[in-house]
């Protein structure tokens, strides 16, 4: 399907250039909004510029004027609120990384509240009972978001129909390539109007920050058709199976030490007799990535792969963590 988006080249800025890739697009997000409580939205080329675009609907919606997200939320929240002009108020976490309530300002009938559903570091997942406290909500589900598909782990969720808007990034866990995200919306409708501009040589309104942009709804249609709802939850589970048993051998391990368990396939873990830095030096290349929390360093394992060979990636580790413990 890329390679065939790539022949036709399609745009969809223009209708007549895109006719099946709008129609795409259109399917799509008709599908997976309703997993989420959102009544619509869009296809964006990245969860920042989803993250963007939720944002400006606030801000030109409700009118927002701060932002308010926690220490850990994704730092393109923060860049979006700067273009915006917005202030950017970041607040506290508790001890596993979810945003700490308690430190929230007393009035945020001003603010757009941002919760992570899947903080970048450890995976953690803010607390949804906070949307509707703030004049808008929106939820960064970048990384978990495609767990509502999942009977068995969509609750992480619940409570997400009750934001404004939500970001998912399709290159994660929907499996698609580079540069696919979605912005959703409650009422779209009402986003829409804020978000769209027209012009002379428009066949019908520009919506949201692009302008032209391709045809990444097609090859997300694609898998959505292949593998179905059924397919996509049972490879997010694998992932999740994968977590749960890197994250019981991390614990079990003498010489390795693990952090809290987001919920949601991070797994983040150090040595405990040895530099981190230099251990990650003798582990094979993507398999771990470095975290700072609280000002010290872990390891973070993303569990983004279903056909991760988890044999292999556990022995790897423990001949590795024995051999520094020695």
């Amino acid at each position: 399907m890329a390679l065939w988006n790539a022949r036709l080249n399609q745009n969809l800025l223009h209708p007549a250039t895109a006719p099946f890739a709008r129609e795409a697009e259109a399917r799509v997000v008709g599908w997976l909004a309703p997993w989420f409580g959102m009544d619509g939205g869009h296809m964006t080329p990245g969860s920042s510029v989803a993250n963007l675009t939720a944002l400006w609907a606030a801000r030109d919606l409700r009118g927002v004027k701060r932002v308010v997200a926690s220490s850990a939320a994704h730092l393109s929240v923060k860049k979006a609120a700067r273009i915006l002009g917005l202030d950017y108020v970041e607040v506290g976490v508790d001890e596993r990384q979810r945003l700490d309530l308690a430190t929230l300002p007393p009035d945020l009938s001003d603010a757009c509240l941002v919760l992570t559903v899947g903080t970048t570091a450890v995976g953690a997942v803010d607390p949804l009972e906070a949307c509707g406290l703030a004049a808008w909500t929106h939820i960064d589900a970048a990384w978990a978001g495609p767990l509502v598909l999942s009977d068995r782990h969509c609750s992480v969720l619940s409570g997400i129909g009750r934001a404004d808007s939500v970001a998912v990034s399709a290159h994660k866990w929907l499996f698609q390539p580079k540069e696919s995200a979605l912005v959703f919306f409650a009422d779209t409708g009402a986003a829409n109007t804020a978000l769209s501009f027209g012009g002379a040589y428009l066949a019908a309104p520009n919506i949201g920050v692009q302008g032209s942009h391709g045809a990444a709804g097609t090859v997300l249609l694609a898998t959505l058709l292949a593998w179905g709802r059924e397919g996509l939850a049972e490879r997010i589970e694998r992932c999740m199976d994968n977590a749960a048993r890197l994250q019981t051998f991390i614990a079990a391990h003498p010489d390795l030490e693990g952090f809290a368990d987001g919920g949601t396939g991070v797994i983040v873990f150090r040595p405990r007799s040895h530099p981190v830095d230099a251990f990650r030096e003798g582990l094979p290349r993507g398999l771990a990535s470095l975290a700072i929390l609280d000002g010290e360093a872990w390891l973070r394992c993303v569990c983004a792969n279903p056909n991760a060979d988890m044999d292999k990636i556990t022995q790897t580790l423990d001949a590795l963590a024995r051999r520094h413990g020695a």
